[in-house]
């Protein structure tokens, strides 16, 4: 006998799945809307597990929230937003608990201090070069130099002078002026190798980056060079396998993620100043980047205090032909971020942009300070009446608002630009990011710069 068919479903009346629809409605009309949410949040609640026995079990601590929050970028296009290492996760979250343990005097605890020059004030680095010797240090820390099954390493900054932080009206002349402390645990925690016994097996002071040392040292002191130790296998750490299985880019935006968590006053500072600069409107996905760095980064500079130069700086048209090719390859791009540290130089490429593309939509970091260098240890030399604060609040609002953009015309021979497209590559507000990079380094950084990597 041929069996009868619902007329839209095709299904059987008397079979199994006919039957169970049935139920279902039963059981749905049935119950109250209180009743059904219950259910529903029984069904779906992320955190809850399964126990041996089949049943689902609520009464293990969770270490994290059971629900967090959405990471939408997009609702922040023109306020702070920067990845948490509470709420991110991932290779970031992960270092976040390794730097934060919940017991910093514990026998197992081992610390890698970062110590600053012996003529810290004339340091000359700038932010971000700061930010990639911590990233390094940090690797280094992570996998006790190559050999993570000795256990890791806690890197913890030592407390002189800041240079960038002199006049700090915010907290101590340290990085922690403007930065989240690299750990939770204090210098007190470490074994102090200037009261410590000379004959003591618990401290070692490096002479150099790559000196080789006792992996059973408690408290690891790096040489007084701005140099570092470069780490073979920077994934060896983590539990996930190797290099060869991982993405470099990932870890190296992870540890400079880690290192630009701003403090509260801070991140205040740079979010008033998004909302001023950045329009509502803005879409990352048709936006081009134009950070350009010049002044004390071109050879030939006479800024006093300044590092030397390192670059042929290439001409402003360069920039612009660069742009006028992403929108030949791009019709659809309607905006154009321009950023400096060199006022002159900014100031002489807006007016070729108006010239040349007037349609496009020009965004600058309106009340930059442009202190006309990248170096440190000066700042508050370079422009009158700014404070390093304000140095560094501009600086670093320019790092955002490139956040918010897809195509590129830099020069990777500056860590800041190179910065810029690592972290826009990783965490930034729009998807297939593209490099120019139209005065080129060699080294490994400017490559994930330039074109990213598996």
């Amino acid at each position: 006998m041929e069996a009868k068919t619902s007329p839209n479903r095709g299904t059987p009346n008397n079979s199994p799945r006919a039957s169970s629809l049935t139920q279902f409605r039963m059981i749905v009309v049935s119950v109250t809307c209180a009743t059904l949410v219950s259910v529903v949040n029984n069904i779906i609640m992320p955190n809850d597990r399964l126990s041996s026995s089949g049943n689902r079990s609520h009464d293990t601590p969770q270490k994290y929230p059971k629900t967090s929050k959405k990471l939408t970028k997009d609702q922040h296009i023109n306020t702070f937003w920067w990845p948490s290492p509470e709420e991110y996760g991932g290779i970031l979250g992960k270092i976040h608990d390794f730097q934060n343990p919940s017991d910093c005097s514990a026998a197992s605890a081992k610390f890698f201090v970062w110590r600053s020059k012996s003529d810290n004030e004339n340091d000359t680095r700038g932010l971000t070069a700061w930010a990639h010797a911590a990233s390094s240090h940090m690797l280094h820390a992570l996998t006790d130099a190559d050999q993570p099954e000795a256990g890791h390493r806690i890197l913890i900054n030592d407390d002189k002078l800041f240079p960038m932080a002199k006049g700090c009206e915010h907290g101590p002349e340290t990085r922690e002026c403007y930065f989240e402390p690299l750990t939770n645990c204090k210098l007190s925690d470490v074994d102090d190798y200037e009261t410590a016994d000379p004959k003591s097996t618990k401290i070692k002071i490096l002479s150099k980056p790559d000196e080789e040392y006792d992996r059973s040292v408690r408290t690891l002191y790096t040489s007084d060079s701005i140099w570092f130790r470069k780490v073979k296998d920077m994934y060896s750490w983590t539990g996930l396998g190797f290099n060869s299985q991982h993405s470099t880019i990932h870890m190296t935006a992870a540890c400079l993620a880690y290192y630009f968590r701003v403090k509260p006053w801070l991140r205040k500072e740079i979010d008033e100043r998004l909302r001023r600069n950045i329009p509502l409107d803005l879409n990352p996905q048709r936006t081009i980047g134009v950070p350009i760095r010049r002044s004390d980064k071109c050879h030939g500079h006479a800024l006093e205090g300044s590092a030397s130069g390192e670059l042929e700086c290439p001409p402003l048209e360069e920039y612009l032909k660069k742009v006028k090719e992403f929108l030949a390859f791009d019709p659809r791009i309607e905006n154009v971020i321009v950023t400096s540290e060199d006022k002159s130089a900014c100031e002489e490429f807006l007016e070729i942009l108006n010239k040349e593309l007037p349609s496009l939509r020009v965004i600058q970091n309106i009340g930059d300070v442009q202190q006309g260098t990248g170096s440190g240890s000066k700042l508050e030399a370079y422009t009158e009446g700014s404070s390093n604060a304000e140095v560094v609040a501009s600086a670093l609002t320019s790092l955002h608002m490139h956040m918010r953009a897809r195509y590129f015309v830099l020069t990777s021979k500056s860590t800041w630009t190179s910065t810029i497209a690592v972290m826009a590559r990783v965490y930034g507000f729009a998807s297939e990011v593209i490099v120019f990079d139209i005065g080129p380094n060699k080294n490994t950084f400017a490559h994930l710069a330039r074109r990213g990597c598996a």
